[in-house]
């Protein structure tokens, strides 16, 4: 026996959705146009595309097209894709498989628009499906349409046909783009997709994938700049979950003044710098998060330029908690410690990049012309260190009272708020000048000369000249400075 509702049966009926209702609330799951842009990417990706065009059309007829030469689709798969919650999340997927609910080519699109069509070209046979929310509100049903080819874009066609083969995904009736500022929010939407695709983008799998946003190929990206001769690369680490590995990078990025604008660009931009640390979550080599510590660290500003690369297998979404937009994920408990661990290490390496910014890299003792005092409030004070060798010479060679006058004076009015305000915006500091060999030389006996009553101070100062600042700045000419000066 069958009702309005559905079929009855005893204990209970069928009880399907209202389609029209289900469908305007599968509208509003969250995706922000860039979202739902890297969404119907992924569909492309999946199908071994290696050129993805992303087009949005004003005239005569608006709509957004995603176009790809991936393998294409026969109507039977097309009309599959078209169902929506067409794959079971626990089904095993391919390693190149980026769905995984069977909703993001549906919920992407609709949540920019109202009416869907795809049209697919495999083997030299055109199949076109669409839905029209609009004409599912009318008939009360889920009623998918097969529009005749002449109503879609005849460019969108010519293009199919001289691949042999892709997807063309149409957006038309774009409601909800156009309230979110139409055109220009597609165009802003490339930072997100080259950030979000930079591994396909730079051929690190395969074949470089190139995606194109309004015939302008989006940038090479590598958020942890590589290739950066000052930057840290740590080892790898591989952890088993549930029998699956998942590879965590650590990386620490250069001080900021060191990048020029070109490494500032393939960083992501100098905001990504004040914001984009912390873990880079990948699911089968998309980026699904962007930085961020997971409340496994606190991000202060000493750890910005800690990045860590983690690779999750995708049969491991349920444990990440993956969801329908691929841009929220949570690590497993099983994982958490690792995390910390790891986190710690590479936070260290960021904070010594900070505090010990302009040192070599390869002493660890320093004779230092500022020294750090922690107070007993918990605060931090500054002050110049009275045993460097030059402030003694200074002090030996006037009056001691009026030189600790002008050192404190200095050291009470060193201008920390402004320097913490301009590097917190990670803004350029100028970097420190190396002294010439002259003036080093220079330098070097007038602190001999301060000490030529006790020649074993003098010489025990010149032993030490390679790590004292600013001799550390040049150490192969302090030596030489030094050999010359003991002899």
């Amino acid at each position: 026996m069958s009702t309005a509702f559905g079929a009855q049966f005893n204990g209970g009926r069928e009880l399907p959705p209202v389609a029209s209702i289900l469908m305007q609330s599968l509208r509003s799951v969250g995706y922000s146009t860039a979202t739902a842009l890297a969404d119907l990417v992924d569909n492309s990706i999946a199908a071994q595309a290696r050129t993805i065009r992303i087009n949005i059309v004003k005239v005569p007829t608006p709509y957004l097209a995603v176009i790809d030469d991936g393998c294409g689709m026969d109507k039977v798969t097309l009309i599959s894709a078209m169902r929506f919650g067409s794959r079971d999340p626990r089904d095993h997927r391919d390693v190149t498989d980026l769905g995984r609910f069977g909703l993001g080519l549906k919920t992407a699109a609709l949540s920019q628009c109202r009416r869907l069509t795809v049209a697919s070209l495999k083997d030299s046979q055109l199949s076109i499906a669409r839905w029209d929310l609009d004409e599912c509100d009318r008939l009360g049903t889920w009623w998918l349409q097969y529009p005749q080819q002449q109503s879609v874009p005849s460019e969108l066609i010519e293009r199919l046909n001289e691949q042999g083969h892709g997807t063309a995904v149409i957006l038309e009736e774009l409601d909800r783009l156009d309230a979110a500022g139409g055109d220009r929010a597609v165009l802003d939407a490339g930072d997100h997709l080259a950030l979000v695709f930079h591994r396909f983008i730079s051929g690190e799998f395969s074949e470089p994938v190139s995606i194109l946003l309004n015939e302008r190929p989006l940038p090479v990206i590598d958020p942890f700049l590589q290739q950066h001769a000052r930057g840290q690369i740590l080892h790898d680490e591989t952890v088993m979950v549930d029998g699956h590995p998942i590879r965590m990078s650590p990386f620490v990025l250069p001080f900021p003044s060191r990048l020029g604008q070109a490494d500032l660009d393939r960083a992501g931009g100098r905001e990504s710098l004040k914001t984009g640390h912390g873990f880079y979550i990948y699911r089968g080599g998309r980026l699904v998060v962007p930085g961020g510590w997971f409340r496994i660290v606190p991000a202060d500003d000493f750890v910005r330029l800690a990045r860590i690369q983690i690779d999750v297998p995708i049969e491991l979404d349920h444990l990440w908690k993956v969801d329908i937009r691929k841009a929220v994920a949570e690590p497993p408990r099983a994982l958490r410690p690792h995390l910390k661990r790891i986190v710690g290490e590479v936070a260290t390496r960021s904070r010594k990049v900070y505090t010990h910014r302009g040192l070599p890299a390869n002493n660890t003792e320093q004779v230092p012309l500022w020294k750090r005092f922690d107070m007993r409030d918990e605060g931090a004070a500054w002050r110049i260190n009275r045993e460097h060798p030059v402030v003694q010479s200074i002090m030996s060679n006037t009056s001691l009272r009026g030189t600790e006058a002008v050192l404190k004076l200095l050291e009470e009015n060193l201008p920390i708020h402004d320097i913490h305000i301009h590097t917190a915006n990670d803004q350029p500091i100028a970097e420190a000048s190396i002294p010439s060999e002259p003036e080093l030389e220079q330098m070097a006996r007038q602190i001999v000369d301060a000490f030529a009553g006790d020649r074993e101070v003098a010489n025990r100062i010149l032993q030490r000249l390679p790590i004292t600042e600013p001799f550390n700045r040049n150490p192969e000419a302090a030596r030489q400075i030094a050999e010359r000066l003991l002899a």
